[in-house]
């Protein structure tokens, strides 16, 4: 039986066919060799190759739908291309566009997502270029179904990518109210966000489940037809966006292995590539990245070699697939300058590919709810923004850190301490686990009053109201000023949130910190007591940070979202709090490297392995000098060797107290180094 492509590929390609034909040159020099050329001179193990567009078009010769005109009198063209990647050893994986489809719309508007605030107008219908058809359409679901249909029957692939799997809009379609209404009693769409009304919230955790039931029919469909070839969905939404696009974990749940194209800083890739790494069915993840700069919207404007390769290894760094989207010329032509880049990148990568094995270490979790991108107060906050925060911190301080979600609360036992920023949405069963971790010994910090149920089991806490003001304070108590680094109550630290008014109702729970003002009067602008800045008042009885005990655990709460805050003080809280319960000693792997570097360590077969990666390399190419790593080993290990891999150069090391130091060649972008542990034999001896 051939091997699971996927298991194996790490590089990985797309060219964007999202191509109108009402111009007779549009795809008129289309030519499957010179494509397939590109792959090649390029490294590309697997080929993402277009069936269907976002304009609604087929690249094959369709009953069903309506194929793209640049093909009539060659409708075999793509198929071509797909046979000439399996007889070049490429994979190839299907691409097919699910609710942006226009084309769709415009012959069928019954099937339209109305999206429109006051109406039931399309984005389409108020001039968008995108067509969205609604997955709730019974009709449209039976039209994607006879689709796949075709293109299992036309074309032989290794596995399918279905994309935009989210709601691109709130829509109330009829197929919509009338699912809502047999499914809750809820008689009407509610028009208004508002997380604080139970009619919202039911629908938009409808709409949540909607899209998952959705992904797992297109899923189906797909085994259905074509049972040897995996199934990918676009998961870009459940790492980025907000509540709109309702994209949780039901819809990674539904695929082989999980995957999307992101765009944003570098800090955010490394996130993504931690949560995609945890909630992915099957290894390797899958991370997008476009050739452009910023995105696919500039054609020609090309990331640098180093912009692109520092990307890839970042991924490679967490054992992921590099997969680069392209974009194709309107004629059906494509850069071959770039493929050299490509090329020239993916060298660079082959030799670390046999090392892409192990277990991550990683002391301690960041909980990102993607049920729970809301804020009931209208804050600039999140659960995704505050964590995408808080990882950023940990990964400068180069604490070994993972994420958990929604579907894999099972692993919380796993971790030293939890995380949770801002964190909302919790479903009962993720709640109670949360409970019983702590219960049974494990250490929480969260922030907010998203959860008011965590808020009451753990600390007797309500909250009865905000500040009016966004200039506040949080004013420690004397016995904690060293937490917050010299900040005290007559000068406590400023933050830029409304915070809540508390009230706590329970023995045991011990207040760190009280809420601060200003001395100002927010209904009366002329009464201040400084006229460019906002002073604090003397604190108010409010808690901002409790602490307390919890069966066997500790909990930790704060009212601030100080995990958005990326300014230092901020951050170094952040870092009091973990290193009261984990300091940095007890880390199973630390560093003083810079804070530009970050650090992935697994747990393999032969001991242990440590990639770095310099996040800021860029077209300067400058070198970061050579720093420590320490490595906490399990009880009886020794060493017998520590390398840079692939080459083998060994390193000099010192091991004292169970602890194994060694200090790293120069860094330039990237390095991986290896630990040998001598083997043990059966009888609890070292061999020979």
């Amino acid at each position: 039986m051939k091997d699971i492509w996927y298991k194996n590929s790490y590089r990985r390609n797309l060219v964007d066919m999202h191509l109108e034909d009402w111009d007779p040159t549009f795809l008129s020099e289309f030519d499957p060799k010179e494509y397939c050329e590109d792959l090649k001179r390029a490294h590309i193990q697997s080929a993402m190759i277009y069936f269907h567009s976002h304009v609604g078009y087929s690249y094959y010769p369709t009953k069903t739908g309506r194929m793209h005109k640049g093909l009539v009198g060659r409708e075999d063209a793509v198929r071509q291309l797909v046979n000439l990647c399996h007889e070049n050893g490429i994979d190839v994986i299907g691409y097919y566009s699910l609710i942006f489809t226009t084309f769709e719309e415009d012959r069928h508007p019954e099937w339209r997502i109305m999206d429109g605030e006051n109406d039931d107008s399309s984005l389409r219908s108020r001039g968008s270029r995108y067509g969205h058809c609604c997955p709730n359409n019974p009709e449209y679901r039976a039209y994607i179904r006879e689709q796949i249909k075709e293109i299992s029957e036309y074309f032989t692939v290794d596995g399918m990518f279905y994309d935009m799997t989210y709601w691109p809009g709130v829509c109330h379609c009829p197929a919509c109210q009338k699912r809502l209404l047999e499914e809750t009693g809820i008689k009407e769409i509610p028009r208004k966000l508002d997380f604080k009304d139970p009619a919202w919230l039911t629908f938009q955790n409808k709409r949540m489940e909607w899209i998952g039931e959705f992904a797992r029919y297109v899923t189906a469909c797909s085994k259905e037809f074509m049972p040897h070839a995996s199934v990918e969905q676009n998961y870009a939404y459940g790492a980025n966006g907000d509540w709109r696009q309702a994209s949780s974990e039901l819809v990674s749940d539904a695929c082989d292995y999980c995957g999307g194209d992101l765009y944003g800083d570098i800090y955010r890739h490394s996130f993504v590539a931690k949560y995609y790494r945890a909630v992915s069915q099957n290894q390797p993840f899958e991370y997008m990245i476009s050739r452009c700069t910023p995105n696919l919207g500039q054609h020609t404007i090309n990331k640098t070699e180093e912009e692109m390769a520092m990307q890839v290894f970042l991924t490679a760094a967490h054992h992921g697939a590099s997969f680069i989207i392209d974009a194709m010329d309107p004629v059906g032509t494509i850069d071959s300058r770039v493929y050299d880049t490509i090329g020239r990148i993916f060298e660079k990568q082959i030799p670390y590919e046999p090392y892409f094995k192990g277990t991550p270490i990683e002391d301690v979790a960041v909980y990102y709810s993607a049920s729970g991108r809301y804020n009931t107060e209208d804050q600039e906050f999140d659960t995704r923004v505050c964590s995408i925060g808080l990882v950023k911190t940990l990964v400068s301080c180069h604490v070994p850190v993972g994420i958990l979600a929604n579907n894999i609360v099972s692993r919380m036992p796993n971790y030293k301490m939890v995380f949770a920023p801002a964190i909302a949405g919790l479903a009962d069963g993720a709640r109670k686990a949360i409970l019983d971790y702590v219960k049974n010994g494990g250490v929480l910090y969260f922030s907010g009053t998203q959860e008011p149920l965590l808020l009451q089991a753990f600390f007797g806490a309500v909250c009865e109201g905000y500040t009016d003001t966004k200039h506040t304070y949080l004013a420690p108590v004397k016995d904690f000023e060293a937490l917050f680094n010299g900040f005290n109550e007559k000068y406590p630290m400023a933050t830029k949130f409304r915070l809540p008014l508390m009230r706590v109702d329970k023995d045991g729970v011990t207040v760190a910190a009280h809420l601060a003002v200003p001395y100002e009067d927010p209904a009366d602008a002329s009464r201040y007591a400084s006229i460019h800045s906002n002073p604090p008042a003397p604190p108010t009885d409010r808690p901002v940070m409790l602490f307390t005990d919890y069966g066997k655990g500790k909990v930790v709460w704060c009212a601030a979202a100080v995990e958005h805050d990326e300014r230092y003080p901020f951050r170094m809280l952040m870092m009091n709090l973990l290193h009261r319960y984990l300091p940095i000693e007890k880390q199973t792997v630390s560093s003083n490297a810079p804070h530009q570097v970050e650090l992935c360590s697994y747990r393999t077969e032969e001991g242990y392995q440590i990639n770095a990666v310099d996040l800021k390399f860029d077209d300067e190419r400058l070198t970061v000098q050579p720093f420590d790593v320490s490595i906490r080993l399990d009880d009886g290990e020794e060493i017998e060797a520590v390398r840079v891999l692939p080459n083998g150069e060994t390193l000099d090391y010192r091991f004292e107290d169970g602890v194994l130091t060694f200090r790293t060649l120069p860094l330039i972008m990237y390095t991986m180094v290896g630990v040998k542990i001598k083997k043990q034999n059966k009888k609890g001896g070292k061999t020979k």
